[in-house]
């Protein structure tokens, strides 16, 4: 019985403290991209290495699509990043589509790697926003991401 006993209140020791471990914290998921909030008429597909992103650092974002109006000289990818609360936090980074090397324009897929910079203030969550738009502004496609810190 005595041993019944130990054997139970160090069962439930044992579980107690399993439980209490942040698991959450060493299981770090990759950062999924949907559609942007205000739509997309293309779906663009997004990755990114590291993922998620370290602050301070450059990464290495690769972006896919299909954009079945085409994409036309002058064509940009927007890169933004914004807060918990909606807010633009950076400056957008720009990127000219068609003198990407590889790609030419006029296209309709397209795939592109860019080696953006980090800002070194990101902390916490945020968001980020790729856009490709045309020489008028029009949004092509969009995907957003969020990274929880």
């Amino acid at each position: 019985m005595k041993q019944s006993l130990i054997f139970l209140v160090a069962l439930l020791a044992t579980f107690s403290m399993v439980n209490a471990i942040p698991f959450h914290q060493l299981d770090k998921r990759a950062t999924i991209f949907g559609p942007c909030l205000t739509g997309s008429p293309s779906p663009i597909s997004v990755s990114l290495q590291p993922d998620p992103p370290v602050p301070g650092q450059d990464c290495l974002f690769t972006v896919t699509g299909t954009i079945n109006s085409g994409i036309n000289p002058g064509a940009s990818m927007v890169v933004q990043a914004f807060d918990a609360s909606g807010n633009q936090i950076n400056q957008p980074i720009v990127i000219d589509i068609c003198s990407a090397p590889g790609d030419s324009c006029p296209v309709t897929s397209f795939s592109l790697v860019q080696k953006i910079p980090i800002a070194a203030g990101l902390s916490g969550t945020y968001s980020i926003a790729v856009s490709i738009v045309d020489p008028s502004g029009t949004t092509l496609g969009c995907s957003m991401g969020t990274i929880t810190g």
